[in-house]
């Protein structure tokens, strides 16, 4: 629009002087030393504006000249990004696609010319660790920190997180340094607090817990699961029961029927042979929230009449009919209490939702009792082929 305007502009101050100049042309006379220049107005204004014309153009066409080495820095930096893009786009769909070599390839291949370059190395790292190219993602990762120096936090973590599986330690190594360079920073802090759980590091991650909370790099419900991973873990790595028993006094009464906490006290108490009291904890856990892993432990223990448990445990099955676990629990409590058939038709029905090799000796081991040994080396010799067949 504004152009629009300009164009009317110049062509109607345009018509004006020509209409003015066809009625009357005008006379111009220019002295300069001994120089006398006469012409008509018209003409003067004419070679005035092709004057201005040429000028123009020429100094236009020198700065141009002046301009071109710049400009064609500039394309030549925007191509170079472009391809660069192009590059990283290929190599995002091979991603997707899951060929780890092509991408791997198209990522590096612009890496040094992208403004993204960061991304194209540990995408690249990445892609290669995949490929289990140990050497390469290593040489991607160092590529990082020379090209981009100030990056060396991220570059930290996503190095500790590709060599978690195979070298945890090193991982674990980089991510305490991160947390002492930045002991505020709530990635690092997250990654770090779950290594430190895989590693079963509890002395370590207890201390980094009061930062953990503060820091709110994880929701409340994930920090109450952490704190209960942590109980967890001191519970299984007790080594006496003094300990043991110290652990669980520190625990309030919530605590004590979380599932993930309480089974690990069971466990312990069940290695020892320390059954006193453990039914009524598992029967209170279980009234609170069900878990597989406490209806287990119910039938593996021996202390006290297994007719009394029996009874507790069957109403169960009408929240979990088909739950293989507590079958098995239901038919080892039977099988105890000397109720045979009862017990194998559970055991049978558990077999035939999930077949485990425990199930298959609790069953023979129920045949056994009963005095059926023909049929207890039936249900061995079938566990051996379960066995068998879960190797293949």
């Amino acid at each position: 629009m504004k152009q629009v305007v300009v164009w009317a502009l110049v062509f109607g101050v345009s018509t004006v002087l020509a209409t003015l100049m066809l009625h009357d042309t005008g006379y111009l006379s220019m002295v300069w030393g001994d120089w006398v220049i006469e012409t008509s107005l018209s003409f003067a204004l004419a070679a005035g504006v092709v004057a201005f014309l040429v000028i123009y153009a020429v100094v236009r066409v020198l700065l141009n000249v002046w301009r071109f080495p710049r400009f064609w820095r500039k394309h030549r930096k925007i191509k170079r990004y472009t391809k660069a893009e192009n590059a990283m786009a290929k190599g995002m769909i091979a991603l997707e696609y899951g060929d780890w070599q092509r991408a791997e390839r198209q990522l590096i291949k612009s890496a040094k010319h992208s403004e993204a370059g960061l991304v194209h190395y540990l995408s690249a790292a990445k892609m290669a660790d995949n490929q289990h190219a140990y050497n390469r993602r290593d040489q991607y990762l160092a590529q990082a920190r020379v090209e981009f120096p100030q990056d060396y936090v991220t570059i930290g973590l996503v190095e500790a997180r590709l060599l978690s599986d195979k070298q945890p330690e090193v991982a674990l190594t980089i991510l305490e340094a991160l947390h002492e360079q930045h002991p505020k920073q709530q990635t690092v802090l997250k990654e770090y607090s779950r290594l430190l759980r895989e590693l079963n590091q509890w002395e370590m991650l207890e201390a980094l817990m009061p930062e953990l909370k503060r820091s709110r790099s994880v929701a409340r419900d994930e920090y109450s699961e952490i704190e209960n991973q942590l109980w967890a873990g001191k519970l299984a790595s007790a080594t006496n029961e003094e300990t043991l028993d110290a652990l669980w006094e520190q625990l309030n009464n919530r605590q004590k029927l979380m599932p993930q906490i309480l089974a690990e006290y069971v466990e312990q108490r069940i290695g020892w042979q320390q059954e006193v009291g453990l039914a009524d904890w598992i029967e209170k856990g279980l009234k609170k929230q069900w878990n597989d892993r406490l209806v287990y432990q119910y039938g593996r223990l021996t202390l006290g009449p297994a007719f009394e448990r029996l009874k507790k445990a069957e109403p169960w099955l009408k929240q979990q009919p088909e739950n293989p676990v507590l079958l098995l629990t239901l038919g080892r409590l039977a099988c105890r209490s000397q109720l045979w058939g009862l017990g194998q038709s559970y055991l049978k029905k558990s077999l035939s939702l999930r077949a485990e090799i425990e199930t298959f000796h609790a069953l023979a081991q129920c045949y056994e009792a009963e005095g059926e040994d023909r049929q207890a080396a039936l249900t061995y010799k079938e566990a051996i082929l379960q066995l068998e067949k879960s190797q293949h």
